[in-house]
């Protein structure tokens, strides 16, 4: 609705949609307070810097070790770190609606539209991870992906960007949460911090790669490659999640 009366003055619309986070920040630090937990303190040999530095680097790897020792587990992070270099940021999509004729209201409008599906249906994927399993449902949420990617590159009528939005709402809804609970069927609840911050920075790093190889396929090649680019990723890590184990013995 902003953008439909502010279309002239974009920067308004960024403004006024910063002060909901803004508010949530003062409430949370102003208003929510932790309950004080006793700590028992215990008594140890102070260390310096450099082996401050050495035991994170130890204790980095011993993740790493221990997820590899674990099939499903390395297979799983293997597949993810994968998807991630082909899952460049979303702003591609939206220069891709931009470039196929819609106007920037249509396109926010689309965008709602990809966020309205990804609320409605987060739950209820949810519940059919629960039943068929989360690794069954991540893996549709890959196929998915992959033919929303796909699709984004080939097409000319900008019509069918109605139908691909909502389609990379349901992609969302089956592996934001879904890969989250597929990771803690492998990890104790002590491990979790650990495991789940090491799971989030590779995914991260590997991210920012995606979206830098998008850019460069997007002005040197044309825009469809970085989307066919995105789809064979995703379908890479859809095999590799899927058989990847089987050449673990």
């Amino acid at each position: 609705m902003l953008v439909y009366f502010f279309k002239e003055d974009l920067r308004f619309v960024f403004y006024f949609a910063a002060i909901p986070g803004i508010v949530g920040v003062l409430l949370l630090v102003f208003f929510v307070k932790e309950k004080v937990r006793r700590r028992v303190f215990r008594r140890h040999t102070p260390m310096g810097p450099l082996a401050i530095a050495q035991n994170r680097h130890l204790h980095f790897f011993q993740n790493f070790s221990i997820i590899w020792k674990n099939k499903k587990l390395s297979t799983f992070f293997i597949a993810s770190i994968i998807f991630s270099l082909g899952n460049s940021s979303d702003a591609f999509l939206i220069l891709r609606a931009k470039s196929l004729g819609l106007t920037t209201v249509l396109v926010v409008l689309t965008y709602v539209v990809y966020n309205i599906t990804q609320t409605l249906l987060s739950t209820p994927m949810g519940k059919l991870s629960d039943k068929i399993g989360a690794k069954r449902v991540f893996e549709g949420g890959l196929l998915i992906f992959a033919i929303v990617y796909f699709f984004f590159g080939f097409i000319k009528n900008p019509v069918f960007i109605w139908l691909l939005f909502p389609l990379y709402g349901i992609y969302i809804a089956a592996t934001d949460g879904v890969s989250k609970a597929y990771l803690s069927e492998f990890i104790t609840e002590k491990e979790s911090g650990s495991y789940f911050g090491l799971y989030q920075s590779a995914t991260a790093v590997s991210a920012f790669f995606a979206s830098f190889m998008a850019g460069i396929l997007w002005y040197k090649i044309s825009p469809a490659a970085t989307f066919y680019y995105g789809g064979i990723m995703a379908i890479f890590a859809f095999l590799i999640l899927k058989f990847g184990k089987m050449f673990r013995k």
